[in-house]
């Protein structure tokens, strides 16, 4: 089928949303909005504010800043949750470097008879030679210049021009080697579940880096696995169903945070957030009681995954 729409200005744009009884107090502020955020872009945060049958009818006491106010706290969500999934990431270059290189050497992404998946150990060199050729990295030339014999970047460098889902691949392509287990564990996980998470919070991590909502998303690929065993469920409120929406991915990115980094801030800052912008936590497939039976606060009272040893210290 063909797509007929035709472009509307952003004064059309207000009367329509007027027409559909959204409430506008001021509409040269609302027309700045639209003309400088776009308004297929704040039409992601009306839909669950409408009626759902054809005349798309704004619910009752819906104004124009109760959308603004949504855009505003998912974009700042989006950036708390960038900051702690960078934690990660970073995490798992240190522990793949770490427990690889001592094991196998600087090199070892190199070589072949790690890896149970061939294509993915060619594509992740390729883009590892490729970042070597082209020197935009400062580290890369300067690794050129004091080693000019060499042709392959040691490890610690080599993992820094992986992106995290491609260092979630990697991971996965791995054989399965004591190695690969001591990874997992360092997260508190085996490896099936971390090989799951790692790509699936990849995809979070992407649709914060891209600006794109975080708030009320469903997100379809790569469906994260789930354990039966005691030590690695989370309460009732986490399924495998809701797993791909937002509670899913912070509970998530909690439970891994808890394996190295305890005491961190990052649900602290999530429920300020919708504290500061009276967000409808339920948009985000949160439990109706969210403040005392969300996983992170089950977690907390039973004590779930203590810190492993080793781990950072407590901080923000």
């Amino acid at each position: 089928m063909d797509y007929t729409k035709k472009p509307v200005s952003s004064a059309d744009h207000i009367n329509l949303l007027k027409a559909r009884g959204l409430a506008i107090a001021d509409e040269q502020r609302a027309e700045r909005y639209l003309e400088t955020i776009g308004y297929y872009r704040l039409s992601g945060y009306m839909y669950h504010l409408q009626k759902r049958d054809k005349s798309h009818r704004f619910l009752p006491n819906v104004t124009f800043d109760t959308i603004v106010d949504t855009y505003k706290f998912d974009k700042k969500l989006r950036a708390v949750v960038a900051e702690y999934m960078e934690r990660i990431e970073v995490a798992l270059r240190a522990k793949l470097t770490n427990i690889y290189s001592l094991e196998y050497g600087f090199y070892w992404y190199n070589d072949q008879a790690l890896f149970s998946d061939n294509a993915v150990f060619i594509s992740i060199n390729a883009d590892i030679n490729d970042k070597f050729k082209e020197e935009k990295e400062h580290f890369v030339k300067a690794f050129k210049t004091n080693h000019p014999g060499e042709t392959r970047l040691p490890s610690p460098m080599a993992l820094e021009v992986l992106s995290l889902g491609k260092l979630a691949r990697l991971y996965k392509a791995l054989a399965t080697t004591e190695e690969k287990k001591r990874v997992s564990k360092e997260f508190g996980l085996i490896i099936t579940l971390f090989e799951s998470w790692a790509i699936w919070l990849a995809n979070v991590r992407n649709i914060c880096a891209h600006h794109s909502r975080l708030w009320n998303k469903v997100m379809t690929p790569d469906r994260p696995f789930f354990s039966r065993k005691k030590e690695y469920r989370f309460n009732d409120t986490l399924t495998e169903e809701n797993s791909m929406t937002t509670y899913g991915a912070i509970s998530l990115i909690n439970r891994i945070l808890l394996s190295f980094n305890p005491g961190n801030s990052f649900t602290s800052k999530v429920e300020a957030l919708i504290d500061e912008y009276n967000i409808n936590a339920r948009h985000m497939s949160f439990p109706d009681d969210w403040k005392t039976t969300a996983t992170w606060h089950h977690e907390r009272k039973t004590g779930l995954l203590p810190p492993a040893e080793g781990g950072l210290p407590a901080r923000g």
